[in-house]
């Protein structure tokens, strides 16, 4: 598997308009003006995983909102049942806080630093 593979017949994924470039397994956040693109750390409200790579702006993609997906590390390690939120380049970091509006979702496994791993996207302690 890789980042941006669903990882159960349980998620929730939308086709939205991309509002920038987006590679398949970045965490894409709603922007204001109703497009999706590649989150970055200080990202607040509505986030997802993007199942489709955009080569720019206003294409459509698939987005899962709600589920299990793989996703991509930072630099850091992240334990399992961990809170998770975006972090650079649309990859995912622990929560040190789990501030509403910054949390992504639960790590399902152990992650490496850089490495691959589940995530339940929208589901949150």
């Amino acid at each position: 598997m890789a980042a941006g593979d669903l990882k159960g017949e349980e998620c929730v994924v939308i086709t939205v308009t991309a509002g920038a470039t987006v590679t398949k397994g970045q965490v894409v956040h709603l922007e204001a003006d109703g497009k999706w693109a590649p989150a970055v750390l200080t990202d607040l409200g509505k986030f997802g995983v993007a199942l489709d790579a955009a080569s720019g702006a206003d294409e459509t993609i698939r987005v899962c909102i709600w589920g299990r997906v793989e996703v991509t590390a930072t630099d850091a390690t992240i334990a399992k049942g961990a809170t998770v939120m975006a972090g650079a380049g649309g990859a995912v970091l622990a929560s040190d806080y789990g501030v509403y509006g910054e949390t992504l979702g639960t790590a399902m496994e152990a992650f490496s630093a850089s490495g691959t791993g589940t995530v339940w996207i929208g589901m949150v302690n």
